[in-house]
């Protein structure tokens, strides 16, 4: 985990989408999913819940 993967999570925890989070931190949204999913792959679980529209954290998450 770094520095990187805790700005990426609060990006999306602030805006609840990925490209939008993507966009705050001035990266792409895939280089920003994969690095959400290693912070989940290090924690040991999901992080957010993700629908077609709109992201929500999950117990873990929160």
């Amino acid at each position: 985990m770094d520095i990187h993967h805790i700005r990426y999570f609060l990006a999306v925890c602030e805006t609840r989408n990925f490209t939008r989070a993507g966009e705050k931190c001035n990266v792409t949204q895939p280089a920003l999913s994969r690095a959400i999913q290693q912070l989940e792959d290090e924690v040991g679980g999901l992080l957010f819940r993700r629908e077609r529209n709109l992201t929500h954290l999950t117990d873990l998450g929160a």
